[in-house]
């Protein structure tokens, strides 16, 4: 089964540099991964020709909510995904703003990309266990899905966003046990488990495992060159 990649390209880009981008995308083989770019709302078009997710979304579909993005014009613009509850947003949206969205996700056929982890003091303080429990069944909380409707569930631990390295390999595999645990005993049909947090063509061969169906990347995305050293490491 192909590794999914999703390409968080936050706010790095303007319109030209996001054009400059998408050329050098269209040189790389993606054939043996699933890849997903979420661009900035403006520069959807330049990516037009892969699958598209957002970076974000609003919980209600219309209504006067300045500044927001519906997820039902997300929806009819054909965007199939959408990031929810990334670290760099969680000191705007709670738990419950993010099951909120979730449900805004899954009414209008997005598939919602859950992300989740925790601060280097949560680490230390050794509550990563309940962190994760809190944010996943919050954020699942009263969802209906079906089997054949998926959830991504990305692991992103807090300190390592844009750091020099990742968890270990070992370390990844043990909080994903965990992580499927808790999902099996919410009766999640159908989930899919990434790992996020420096991802980079240097390391990214050091965190190859069967248990990881994928990778949240960021930084390392807006360089060709570098996200195609991490597609050759994932083949």
């Amino acid at each position: 089964m192909k590794k999914i990649l999703i390409c968080n390209q936050k706010m790095y880009l303007t319109k030209d540099e996001a054009m400059n981008l998408s050329y050098g995308y269209d040189e790389i083989d993606f054939s043996n991964v699933e890849l997903i770019v979420c661009p900035n709302y403006l520069n959807f078009e330049y990516f037009e020709d892969y699958k598209l997710g957002a970076q974000n979304c609003f919980y209600e579909d219309k209504g006067s909510y300045t500044g927001e993005v519906s997820p039902y014009d997300l929806h009819l613009r054909g965007i199939k995904y959408a990031i929810l509850g990334h670290s760099e947003r969680r000191m705007y949206d709670t738990n419950e703003i993010i099951n909120l969205k979730v449900k805004a996700c899954v009414r209008n056929s997005i598939i919602p990309i859950i992300c989740v982890g925790e601060s280097k003091i949560e680490k230390e303080l050794l509550k990563t266990s309940s962190v994760l429990k809190k944010q996943i069944t919050t954020a699942l909380s009263g969802v209906d899905l079906t089997d054949d409707y998926p959830v991504l569930i990305a692991y992103e631990p807090v300190y390592k966003i844009g750091s020099s390295s990742p968890l270990s390999k070992e370390e990844i595999e043990d909080t994903f046990k965990y992580i499927k645990k808790i999902l099996d005993d919410m009766k999640i049909p159908n989930y899919k488990l990434l790992y996020g947090g420096s991802v980079k063509g240097e390391n990214v061969k050091h965190i190859l495992s069967d248990e990881i169906d994928g990778y949240l990347v960021g930084a390392s995305c807006i360089n060709a060159s570098e996200l195609n050293t991490i597609i050759k490491c994932i083949k």
